[in-house]
């Protein structure tokens, strides 16, 4: 029996293995690569005047007004599209739950803005909220909600909620799939017995589906959080960081120092504050979170 354990176990390491070397390969070799250019002066048109800079990058990142204003940015638009994509998932999530007749088809529909390239996703938004032929205006226009043009993309506030509002459309699906998946795995008894001793839909769902909920949403958030700041993406091809610099976030900053303006070591910095910021705040989150469940 003991001998094949040990062959059972040499036998899950060998297949392990491989993960562990594609693991090492693209992600630990990056973040490494990544703390060592952090320390360096790297200029990638002249490699030969690479030197050690010490904390210098650091130094010009929290000397940098640019820099503390995307990261302002960074976290506004990080928490409100979190939060409303946790509010619509959750919401699609219990309207989807209903044994309803096609709610499959619904389901599967669900999926559509997941599965568009964000690409695709940017530029269909741009014609969207184009002040002048863009359907939005048109539409608002039609149903008197305005009178006039609204430059979405062209105003500071505007521009920004518009880059969220991208965010929310496009994952809100991730959310709803991870709520449904719970939703369909509480026991339909707790339900019954709650109707029996008089409680309402609302209660209902601050007594038995929220609480059921807690553990999935407390590692989507985790996740989305980690996944939205650092998005460049959607920000970069919708507003590039404009109107002048209303939407950068540190995901833009860090490619702007990196590929603009050549100060590869700034870049690689600012990608480490940003590291840092998320794995303290994920474990402060996460520390709470185990905290109320005792």
């Amino acid at each position: 029996m003991t001998n094949w354990r040990v062959k059972d176990n040499r036998l899950g390491v060998l297949f392990i293995l491989p993960f562990v070397l594609a693991g090492s390969i693209f992600m630990l070799y990056p973040v490494a690569e990544a703390i060592r250019m952090s320390f360096y002066y790297i200029n990638p048109l002249m490699p030969d005047s690479n030197r050690f800079a010490g904390l210098a990058n650091f130094e010009f990142l929290f000397e940098d007004r640019l820099f503390w204003a995307s990261f302002y940015n960074a976290v506004y638009w990080t928490f409100f599209s979190v939060l409303l994509q946790t509010i619509f998932g959750v919401g699609l999530g219990l309207m989807l739950h209903r044994a309803l007749r096609g709610i499959s088809f619904f389901r599967g529909l669900l999926l559509f803005p997941y599965i568009v390239p964000t690409v695709v996703i940017a530029l269909c938004w741009q014609w969207m909220l184009n002040p002048e032929i863009g359907i939005v205006n048109h539409s608002l226009k039609q149903i008197g909600v305005i009178t006039e043009n609204v430059y979405w993309l062209s105003t500071p506030g505007m521009a920004m909620w518009s880059t969220i509002m991208l965010n929310v459309w496009k994952y809100t699906p991730f959310v709803t799939i991870c709520v449904l998946a719970r939703l369909q795995s509480i026991p339909l008894e707790l339900y019954d017995a709650a109707k029996i001793d008089g409680a309402g839909v609302i209660r209902r769902f601050f007594d038995i589906t929220l609480p059921q909920l807690s553990e999935v949403l407390a590692v989507v958030i985790v996740f989305r959080t980690i996944w939205t700041f650092n998005k460049f993406e959607e920000i970069y091809l919708l507003t590039r960081g404009g109107p002048g610099t209303s939407t950068f976030n540190l995901a833009i900053y860090s490619f702007e120092q990196s590929i603009a303006n050549l100060k590869m070591g700034v870049g690689a910095a600012t990608g480490v504050v940003m590291m840092f910021i998320l794995f303290i705040g994920s474990l402060i989150y996460l520390n709470l979170f185990k905290f109320e469940e005792d």
